[in-house]
């Protein structure tokens, strides 16, 4: 049985910000319920160690998040979680129990909104937070800054206020124009640079290239917080959708004949999708 370096499952696609580098999410809201979730996690448990609660939406919204991290504690099960760090200090100590292996927190989340308070208000409850959960527990915690070229829908203004703001609260030394994309800040901390990428939504209107490589169904799949399973975690709108575990198999589900040409479309670098074939993000794996 093939097994996978991550499973990504969206618990909820509602968020408490409004991001401008996020498409607009037009699925009907929703919460996955715990018995939908524990019966996720019963099928792709042989397939990975790993789960990301992140697609779209704000994981730390759900209203169960804590049995949520125990129902992977209870199957063995990592977990990854992706947030905007908005929440983090009201869930302080349930982080603080060691629930997450990484926390992944977007900085650039604060300049693509208009906020009801400073910046460095934001900044000292997300990084006093995260400071004490890895001074209590194993977690990892990634300051990501995803924003290094700017776009119309993505701005990083602001990127030298953080890393002043992180160098004063760590007594660091980062500068801002010498950077490497990982930098280790403190144990367990390190804040990561990267480029805006571009979410494959709107393809009609864009270039197509059928020579590409994605690390989808390879590496990762994710599931959707209906159950529908997706080839890729960029995903929003389930372009690929392969079918719904609430419905069928997981492992048929990877055995259907569109997952089966997505996977080969790959290996022969030779693509059918059309949502793939638009995909900016797939070009950097071409190498």
């Amino acid at each position: 049985m093939r097994k996978f370096k991550q499973i990504y499952i969206e618990i909820t696609n509602i968020c408490n910000l409004n991001c401008s580098f996020c498409p607009k999410n037009n699925r009907p809201k929703k919460f996955m319920t715990i018995e939908e979730f524990d019966t996720i996690t019963d099928e792709i448990s042989p397939l990975t160690n790993t789960v990301c609660l992140h697609l779209m939406g704000e994981p730390l919204l759900h209203p169960n998040i804590k049995e949520i991290f125990e129902i992977c504690n209870r199957k063995n099960l990592s977990v990854y979680l992706t947030t905007n760090g908005t929440l983090i200090k009201q869930n302080l100590d349930l982080l603080k129990s060691g629930c997450a292996k990484r926390i992944s927190v977007s900085l650039h989340s604060y300049e693509a909104n208009t906020n009801p308070y400073s910046l460095d208000e934001y900044l000292e409850n997300v990084i006093y937070s995260c400071k004490e959960i890895a001074n209590n527990s194993k977690t990892y915690i990634e300051f990501r800054l995803w924003n290094e070229t700017s776009n119309q829908n993505a701005k990083n203004t602001l990127n030298k206020n953080i890393i002043e703001k992180i160098n004063n609260i760590f007594n660091t030394n980062i500068n801002y124009q010498n950077v490497q994309h990982h930098t280790s800040i403190a144990d367990n901390i390190y804040i990561s640079f990267a480029d805006t990428f571009e979410w494959p939504i709107n393809t009609e209107n864009k270039e197509q290239n059928c020579v590409k490589f994605c690390y989808g169904l390879r590496s990762h799949f994710g599931i959707l917080c209906d159950g529908t399973v997706v080839a890729c975690c960029l995903d929003s709108e389930g372009k690929l959708a392969l079918g719904n575990i609430f419905e069928s198999k997981i492992l048929d589900i990877l055995n259907t004949t569109r997952a089966q040409n997505i996977y080969k479309g790959f290996t022969d670098r030779n693509i059918t999708e059309e949502f793939c074939k638009t995909c900016t993000y797939a070009n950097k794996f071409l190498g």
